[in-house]
C-alpha cells in the first residue's frame, strides 16, 4: 500500500515542477537595458508610432521594469512590477496609466505571460483590459495591451523589445 502512495505523490510533485520552472524560466533572463518600437493608439490621435527605452531588473520569481515610450512631443512613463505567487500564477502592478497604477494577475503559458489588467479607473470606457508578454527569443519579447475601443477590441499598444 505504501509504494502506490509513494508513487503517487512523486507523480503529484512532478506535475508541480514544470509550472514552476515555466515561470522561473520567463523571468530569469529578462534584467538588462532594452529598447523597443511600436504603436500606441491615442484616443486624439489614433494609432502613432512611438520609440521605448526600458530597465528591467529581476531574479526567478520577481521582475521590474521602469522606463518610458514616446515620440517628439509625447513620452509616457511605462512601468511594470511583477512576481510570481504559485507555480506559473503571476501577480502586480503596471504604472503608466493616467488613471494610476494597476493591478495585474495571470499566468505564464510556455513563452506567453496572459495577464489581466484593473485600471485605477475608466480607460476607453471601462476598468478591465490584458496584458500579454511574450518571449520571442532570449535577447527579444513583445509587449501589447488589448483593450475595447468604441465597442471593439484591438490592440491599444504594442512594442517590441530588444536587449542593448
Amino acid at each position: 500500500m505504501k509504494i502506490p502512495l509513494i508513487a503517487a505523490a512523486l507523480s503529484l510533485a512532478a506535475l508541480a515542477l514544470p509550472a514552476q520552472a515555466a515561470t522561473r524560466d520567463f523571468f530569469s533572463d529578462l534584467s538588462g537595458q532594452w529598447s523597443g518600437s511600436g504603436k500606441a493608439y491615442l484616443a486624439k490621435m489614433g494609432d502613432v508610432s512611438a520609440t521605448c527605452k526600458l530597465s528591467v531588473d529581476g531574479a526567478s520569481r520577481t521582475v521590474a521594469m521602469s522606463g518610458n515610450c514616446g515620440l517628439l512631443v509625447f513620452r509616457q512613463a511605462l512601468g511594470l512590477k511583477l512576481k510570481s505567487t504559485d507555480g506559473n500564477r503571476v501577480t502586480g502592478t503596471y504604472t503608466g496609466s493616467k488613471t494610476g497604477p494597476a493591478r495585474l494577475s495571470g499566468a505564464v503559458k510556455g513563452q506567453r505571460l496572459n495577464l489581466a489588467v484593473a485600471w485605477n479607473g475608466p480607460v476607453n470606457g471601462d476598468r478591465a483590459a490584458q496584458m500579454v508578454l511574450t518571449r520571442s527569443g532570449e535577447n527579444s519579447f513583445e509587449l501589447t495591451v488589448i483593450d475595447k475601443v468604441d465597442g471593439q477590441t484591438r490592440n491599444t499598444s504594442r512594442f517590441s523589445f530588444r536587449r542593448n
